[in-house]
């Protein structure tokens, strides 16, 4: 970046409260998890949800192009206004940015079909925030009794209605401290969600975790 020096690191555009949320737990806490060095960002809301940052991001992320030297832009598939691809939305959005000076420094991720999807990564972090202390193999099952998750699935086709059911079982709500704890809590070593290993590809390759300087030896 040229110019004026940036005040944060990373901008963050994101479509909801809840991602939001789970994206500044991520970077807040989780950053050895992640394999990514600690940086200042700031997380900001599209006032338009998830159309907005589909359609709108240049013109809201325009005001911050000297304030933050890269931005990642995150929203739903679902309610996002589009029937093309999350690949086709996230390249059609980086080149709107790119063509309007954020090139080679912003990074589009689009979830589907929406953030909810994340809970459903066999973790035990993630059990925990849903409040089902007997294990994964118990809850789908009690999923598939009512209807959430076919045999054949890996996940609930539904991966929000299911959080929503699972978490009323237990006397809980899919609110905002709900994706709080499950991103603090959730193991992501083995995720294997497109948007999610993007999103974590992405900061490695852009905050790399800083060498620890060599010891020098002894006699």
């Amino acid at each position: 970046m040229t110019g004026r020096t940036a005040l944060v690191d990373l901008l963050v555009l994101v479509a909801d409260q809840q991602i939001k949320a789970s994206i500044e737990t991520l970077l807040e806490v989780r950053g050895d998890d992640l394999g990514i060095r600690r940086m200042r960002s700031w997380v900001v809301r599209h006032p338009r949800s998830d159309p907005g940052c589909r359609a709108d991001s240049v013109r809201v992320a325009r005001r911050y192009i000297r304030q933050a030297d890269r931005l990642l832009v995150v929203f739903d598939h679902d309610g996002c206004g589009s029937g093309d691809s999350p690949e086709e939305i996230e390249r059609r959005v980086e080149a709107e940015l790119a063509a309007n000076g954020w090139r080679g420094r912003s990074r589009v991720i689009v979830i589907a079909p929406e953030l909810e999807a994340w809970v459903w990564g066999r973790s035990q972090g993630a059990l925990r925030a849903l409040g089902w202390k007997a294990g994964f193999p118990a809850l789908r099952n009690w999923l598939a009794g009512q209807g959430r998750w076919p045999s054949a699935a890996s996940k609930p086709p539904d991966p929000k209605e299911a959080a929503e059911l699972a978490l009323r079982e237990r006397r809980r709500k899919l609110d905002t401290g709900f994706f709080e704890r499950l991103a603090a809590q959730a193991d992501f070593s083995n995720c294997h969600d497109r948007a999610f290993r993007r999103l974590r590809t992405t900061l490695r390759a852009w905050y790399p975790p800083a060498r620890r300087p060599k010891r020098s030896g002894t006699r």
